[in-house]
């Protein structure tokens, strides 16, 4: 008798595919190579142009961290099966509404946010019980807040201020603690010590000479990746993940099983 045992055949009836198939048919991949690809072309007609400078990156990365954000709450909804229109609208109304609270009626910069912020989840809650009360498509009520919310956001501040648009909210949010936790920055001491060391660009002449060119990551970048890694664990890790993506497949067998 032989000391090894003998490695059972591989099933005939189960398809082998390769390692690089795999990787082929995961749809991760068209996301990564058309990053490469848009990065790519860029570099070949636009590089230089100041994009991959450290200004121009930090430029291109800010905004794509708004998007990062919005596309989080988006992505979880899709593939749930649903989808709100009024998320651009909703981003204009929880700034008016920040700057009626802090700049109109006085309010701290942090109070406003935090009313604000409540407000804004109030109005999401509603559009959710909508859609499930009276299973309307969430496009159409999410299309129904959009205008509503977009009417809000002109009318409110004609009402109270006599105009569209309301300034000021820079300087009242200067040296506000919660202001700082979503627009300051971070890492402004090494990026200091790098412009010093001549390891960055710094700015030659004006107010600002020997000051680093970038002179820190906004919080907004550090929100954006902080939100994907979230919306990943809650997906990948969690019942509620699972739940998810039975919603989206199969709402009524997701019913049936719990």
């Amino acid at each position: 008798m032989s000391d090894t045992a003998a490695a059972p055949a591989s099933d005939e009836r189960i398809k082998q595919t390769s390692a690089l198939r795999k990787a082929l048919i995961r749809p991760e991949l068209g996301g990564i190579c058309g990053t490469v690809i848009v990065f790519a072309l860029f570099a070949i007609f636009a590089g230089d142009s100041g994009m991959f400078s450290s200004q121009g990156v930090l430029n291109w990365s800010v905004v794509s961290a708004q998007f990062m954000i919005i596309a989080v709450g988006a992505c979880l909804l899709m593939i749930a099966g649903e989808f709100d229109l009024s998320v651009g609208s909703m981003i204009g109304f929880a700034g008016m509404m920040i700057a009626i609270f802090s700049i109109t009626l006085g309010w701290p910069v942090w109070q406003a946010i935090l009313i604000t912020f409540v407000l804004c989840l109030a109005i999401g809650a509603l559009n959710g019980v909508i859609v499930v009360r009276t299973g309307l498509p969430s496009f159409i009520v999410t299309l129904a807040f959009l205008f509503i919310l977009r009417g809000f956001t002109i009318y409110l501040p004609q009402l109270i201020e006599r105009k569209t648009i309301i300034g000021g909210i820079d300087k009242a949010a200067e040296g506000d603690w919660l202001a700082a936790v979503f627009g300051g920055k971070i890492l402004t001491g090494l990026f200091a010590w790098l412009g010093e060391a001549g390891l960055i660009s710094v700015f030659e002449r004006g107010n600002r000479a020997g000051q680093p060119v970038v002179d820190g990551i906004p919080m907004l970048i550090v929100w954006a990746l902080a939100l994907v890694a979230f919306g990943h664990f809650v997906l990948t890790r969690t019942k509620f993940g699972n739940w998810i993506f039975a919603s989206g497949g199969d709402a009524q067998a997701a019913r049936y099983v719990g």
